[in-house]
């Protein structure tokens, strides 16, 4: 009787291991898969702050700067005869 019940009690613990080693291996594939899509966005969000970087960079560029005035806003180049110096009255 004994060795029934520790036998079948033994069937039952190796069952139970099994299925606990299934659902293990089924949580690694599940927690790889998340990783790797994680990396995937990061990868993204870092080439997305390259070109925004580049882009800033860009703009930042005198010629840019410069040929964005006088396109857009239509401004012109001034020269230093035609700026005046605005005195004020210190009392």
């Amino acid at each position: 009787m004994k060795k029934v019940l520790f036998l079948s009690l033994f069937i039952v613990t190796h069952i139970g291991f099994f299925f606990l080693q299934i659902q293990k291996q089924m949580q690694f594939i599940k927690e790889s898969f998340t990783r790797q899509k994680q990396e995937q966005v990061i990868v993204q969000l870092k080439q997305k702050k390259q070109a925004k970087l580049n882009d800033l960079y860009a703009l930042q560029d005198r010629k840019e700067v410069q040929s964005y005035a006088a396109k857009e806003l239509k401004l012109k180049p001034m020269r230093m005869s035609q700026l005046r110096r605005a005195d004020h009255d210190s009392k």
